[in-house]
């Protein structure tokens, strides 16, 4: 239930970390922290999930989707740390980074 409020919470910073680079016009620190805050939403979300993974019987999830969805999970978590300190430097590639990871199929 915690993972739920901490996942909330996160995803309710989403409009100010947008509105704050809007404002900005793409500053650094306004895109680092757009990309923390996907990080959060991220790291928030899979606690949730693997709570929900867990307590679910171990036929209804393979061990192979348990295993692709830790891989993916671990992949965009590193993906949105690796945006946030970018774009402190280059802020519309940190910006394009993050981007891209949201749209990138789930296959």
């Amino acid at each position: 239930m915690w993972f739920n409020f901490a996942h909330l919470f996160s995803v309710s910073l989403l409009p100010l970390s947008t509105a704050w680079m809007a404002v900005s016009e793409l500053a650094p620190q306004p895109v680092a922290f757009y990309a923390a805050v996907f990080f959060l939403v991220n790291a928030t979300y899979i606690c949730l999930i693997h709570e929900l993974i867990d307590r679910a019987p171990a036929d209804d999830v393979l061990p192979r989707e348990r295993r692709i969805m830790h891989f993916r999970s671990i992949t965009t978590l590193c993906v949105f740390a690796a945006a946030a300190v970018v774009a402190l430097k280059y802020a519309l590639l940190g910006l394009g980074n993050t981007e891209l990871t949201l749209i990138s199929p789930s296959t």
